[in-house]
């Protein structure tokens, strides 16, 4: 099959993050399918030069919003000249919030879309645009959420499939009126070569991490904001060290965000800690395989929405074979299952997240047994060549 890859997030030189990860996913699930790809981006992303492409790049990137709407009304002549002399089956759109041409597109030229939909825009803006002008707040609320409002519902009733990361999304898609028939949920995943615990120097990382060899290494890695855990982990790590519960350990916390420079104020009075900042995905790897313990202590959305997310990272862990300690929520308690292939604690409970760490740190064998597991169970169920395979099976079903 043919496929084009359209690419249109505002969102620009990301080396890492859950977006990096699902995108190459997804593009070596197709190759990996034997699918021709042509992917259609607005920037030169990492990993794109693996894939025969074509870069049509903004006229103006911010204010973002600003950037991508207006992405719409010039390189639309763009993008249809470059799909008509490919000649896609269908078309994949990684869908962001002030893009309608991709899909306006796909209907005029007749040719199937599938609607990558990780999330809700007007959800984001609700709950996660805050600005302390009044008028600009004002603005983002009732503005620019009738625009995106209006944008993604013509989306989501122009596509031909809709793929969603979670059974809660696709649960609301339905509540909206959208038919179940048309919705595939589909959870993240790894690739296996790429995430694999033997193709890693752990001594190299170390000597690189000035990380004494005596020490075990519990890591987190991600964005730092309040839905990942921060403040949790935080008082977690500040409990651990601070009352020295026990003495080789070291914590390497990867990654930037909302709330790092809170987290690295508290902490640094500690000096079995280790800030790496953003680490590329072309690396992450070997950090990774370093660790003995990955832990994911997520929250739940701070409207109290049920927890709609896919944490790639969740399965990144798991394909590294470690030992985990994650939240028992949403999806991560359905992939993971406690004392099987994980440690499962409340979320937001610090006492349950510092005795799962804690656990796992006094038994090499638990950690073994459960790291063991969960490769065993990412590889079995959530590689993005599977992934694919059923949105593929799914497509030639409509």
């Amino acid at each position: 099959m043919r496929v084009v890859y359209a690419r249109t997030q505002f969102c620009f030189d990301l080396k890492a993050g859950g977006s990096v990860g699902h995108t190459l996913g997804v593009l070596s699930g197709f190759k990996k399918n034997g699918c021709s790809l042509k992917v259609i981006s607005n920037e030169p992303f990492i990993g794109i030069d693996e894939f025969e492409n074509s870069i049509i790049w903004p006229k103006m990137k911010k204010p973002n919003w600003v950037g991508e709407f207006f992405y719409n009304l010039y390189a639309s002549h763009k993008v249809k000249k470059e799909i008509l002399g490919f000649k896609p089956d269908f078309i994949y759109h990684r869908y962001t919030g002030y893009t309608f041409f991709v899909a306006k597109l796909a209907k005029e030229l007749n040719i199937p879309l599938i609607l990558e939909f990780n999330s809700f825009d007007t959800w984001k803006i609700k709950h996660w645009i805050k600005s302390k002008n009044f008028l600009k707040h004002a603005f983002h609320q009732c503005v620019n959420y009738e625009i995106v409002k209006h944008i993604e519902g013509y989306n989501l009733q122009t596509t031909g499939l809709i793929v969603v990361v979670s059974q809660a999304l696709k649960d609301d898609l339905i509540n909206m009126g959208i038919a179940e028939d048309k919705i595939l949920f589909v959870p993240n995943g790894i690739d296996p070569d790429v995430f694999n615990p033997e193709a890693a120097d752990n001594e190299k990382t170390r000597k690189d991490l000035n990380i004494e060899n005596n020490k075990l290494i519990v890591g987190f890695s991600g964005t730092f904001g309040p839905w990942h855990g921060i403040p949790q982990l935080t008082e977690a790590i500040d409990i651990i060290l601070g009352e020295r519960l026990i003495s080789n350990i070291h914590f390497l916390i990867m990654g930037e965000g909302q709330l790092w420079k809170q987290m690295a104020r508290k902490l640094s009075k500690y000096r079995d800690i280790t800030f790496t900042g953003i680490i590329p995905y072309s690396e992450i790897q070997d950090y990774l395989a370093v660790c003995e313990i990955l832990v994911s202590p997520h929250n739940p959305p701070v409207d109290g929405k049920e927890f709609f997310g896919s944490p790639t990272k969740l399965f990144e862990y798991m394909s590294m074979g470690k030992g985990i300690v994650a939240s028992n929520l949403g999806q991560i308690g359905q992939v993971l299952k406690d004392n099987q292939n994980a440690i499962l604690v409340a979320s937001g409970d610090v006492t349950g997240l510092v005795e799962g760490i804690l656990r796992l740190a006094e038994d090499e064998g638990l950690r073994e047994r459960l790291g063991k597991n969960a490769r065993e169970d990412v590889i079995a169920n959530y590689t993005w060549k599977n992934n694919v395979e059923r949105v593929i099976d799914r497509l030639k079903m409509l």
